[in-house]
């Protein structure tokens, strides 16, 4: 029996994903929360590459979340198993010329 079909797997939040980033990304919690353990320890060890790579997983992640607001659906930014992550900047978000409810859907 095929367990995903069952309970698939459910998509990362954009919007914890950058609050870990911005707080707790230097020690590479960010990416534990995506599932990427590797390279969580790599940042973490590395104290975010000196900063480096703590400002430009931000930057990718703020441009995701603002993009994903105005309607695309796909972002820089993936899981570990390749999934984009869900939400946006705002509660609405601009798709095909309509605004569409983006936090609180189901």
């Amino acid at each position: 029996m095929n367990t995903t079909k069952l309970n698939p797997p459910t998509q990362k939040n954009r919007l914890i994903t950058m609050i870990l980033a911005m707080f707790l990304g230097i020690f590479g919690i960010d990416r534990f929360y995506l599932g990427k353990w590797k390279s969580g320890i790599a940042k973490g060890l590395t104290l975010g590459g000196l900063g480096i790579w703590w400002f430009i997983d931000g930057a990718l992640l703020l441009m995701d979340a603002f993009l994903h607001s105005l309607g695309k659906d796909s972002g820089f930014v993936k899981d570990a198993r390749g999934q984009d992550l869900r939400l946006g900047l705002s509660m609405y978000r601009l798709k095909d010329g309509r605004l569409q409810r983006d936090w609180f859907s189901s």
